[in-house]
C-alpha cells in the first residue's frame, strides 16, 4: 500500500497521478474512476490495470487522492497478478504500487 502526504492543492495532486499513470507503461489502462466534492475536501478515484507478461496477467492499482486547496493525500492499493491454480504473481502487484509511488515521489510527495 502507498500512503503520501503533500502541501499541494488538490487539482494539482491529482496532475501529478495522472502523469505518474502514463510513466507506469504501455500497457496501463484506466478501468475507471469518479470524482466528487465534500464539504470542501475532494475525492479523486482511479483504477488502473496493466499487463504483466512474466506471468501473463493483469494487477490493478486503486488510486485515492483526497485534499484542499492547499494539503493533499495520495493512496494507492495494489491488488490481482496471480496466475495459475496457485495464483503465483510474482510479486507483480507489489512492483506496480512501487513504480507509482516512485513516480509520485519524483513528483515531491513524501
Amino acid at each position: 500500500m502507498v500512503e503520501l502526504e503533500a502541501s499541494l492543492g488538490f487539482e494539482d495532486a491529482k496532475a501529478l497521478v495522472r502523469r505518474a499513470i502514463t510513466q507506469l507503461g504501455v500497457s496501463v489502462e484506466v478501468a475507471g474512476k469518479l470524482e466528487h466534492d465534500m464539504d470542501g475536501t475532494s475525492l479523486y478515484v482511479v483504477v488502473i490495470e496493466k499487463y504483466f507478461i512474466r506471468n501473463g496477467s493483469y494487477a490493478s492499482l486503486t488510486i485515492v487522492v483526497t485534499g484542499d486547496d492547499a494539503r493533499s493525500r495520495v493512496e494507492a492499493i495494489p491488488a490481482g497478478a496471480g496466475d495459475g491454480v496457485f495464483n503465483i504473481g510474482f510479486g507483480a502487484h507489489r512492483r506496480f504500487a512501487e513504480d507509482f509511488e516512485q513516480a509520485m515521489r519524483d513528483a515531491g510527495y513524501e
